[in-house]
């Protein structure tokens, strides 16, 4: 309840911003699910568990780091051929048309984007959707930690083509969660998928755009 009432929110502020400045919208809406993750973990945290452990931010191995980020470059490579492969079927559709415009609107909407949708929104996701869900989907088995979370993890991206995309980083993450009962790979692995991402969109070579 807490995810959608700020989900929500945040897209009535989006609204308030001017509709032909692309750049600006795509700095905000790079923030969009950091600061929508934090506040609905925020509201599990303090009406549940008051501790930070039972979530996974528990240290873990810099062997696990080195993977997670090789998993976020396999995320991002899945991520091109699921594109390219979209593009084949259904032809172009960009969804996330803003925050291509912030990555190439120059060094300092790049900076601030990359900061919110590579830095902080990977954080914001992975403490609620495997911190507070798949931990919560974890006692049932393996199948409803990774893959079910992973698919409410898509869903929560929207109906479009990154759902298959997010479903597919969902899994990555969930099992390095799982694996590790740690959050830092998967903060990790989402970071260098989303990184990759504004780098490839700055410099021209994200397909949907």
């Amino acid at each position: 309840m807490a995810y959608a009432a700020l989900l929500f929110a945040f897209a009535l502020l989006l609204g308030l911003l001017p509709r032909g400045d692309p750049v600006l919208l795509g700095v905000v809406g790079s923030t969009a699910g950091g600061f929508v993750g934090v506040g609905a973990f925020s509201a599990a945290f303090g009406l549940r568990i008051r501790a930070l452990r039972p979530f996974g931010f528990k240290p873990v191995s810099s062997r696990w780091l080195v993977t997670a980020v090789g998993a976020g470059i396999v995320g991002y490579g899945l991520n091109l051929i699921i594109q390219f492969t979209y593009l084949t079927w259904f032809g172009r559709s960009d969804p996330q048309g803003i925050l291509h415009a912030a990555a190439r609107g120059g060094p300092l909407p790049f900076l601030l984007s990359f900061l919110g949708g590579a830095i902080f929104t990977p954080f914001g996701e992975e403490i609620l959707f495997r911190g507070v869900v798949a931990n919560a989907l974890n006692r049932y088995g393996a199948f409803a930690g990774v893959v079910l979370s992973s698919i409410i993890f898509g869903l929560a991206h929207g109906v479009s083509v990154i759902l298959p995309v997010a479903i597919t980083v969902g899994v990555l993450s969930a099992i390095l969660f799982r694996a590790t009962g740690s959050l830092w790979p998967s903060v990790v692995l989402h970071s260098v998928y989303n990184g990759a991402n504004s780098f490839a969109s700055a410099l021209g070579f994200a397909p949907m755009q």
